[in-house]
């Protein structure tokens, strides 16, 4: 799973640099809305680190935490639609 974390936190720095802002935090998080990323943070469901930043709104994680979460994601996934080959 090494390759495939190094492949998300090279697209999260890249995109964010080592913080991902509240902008992008829900999307990066699979979150449909903003709103229901923040009635998740507030049911404390959120699966990685979120802190607040003094003199900024929102919250923000760092880019390895989400990149260590989608990588975790991706690989516990269900494939729909395939079919295995004998």
């Amino acid at each position: 799973m090494s390759e495939l974390l190094e492949e998300f936190e090279m697209r999260l720095t890249g995109r964010y640099g080592e913080f991902v802002p509240p902008s992008a935090l829900w999307k990066e998080l699979g979150f449909a809305t903003p709103a229901s990323f923040r009635k998740a943070l507030s049911q404390q469901r959120v699966e990685v680190e979120v802190f607040d930043i003094a003199g900024r709104r929102g919250s923000f994680a760092r880019a390895l935490d989400v990149a260590r979460w989608q990588a975790a994601v991706y690989a516990s996934r269900r494939r729909h639609g395939m079919v295995a080959s004998s």
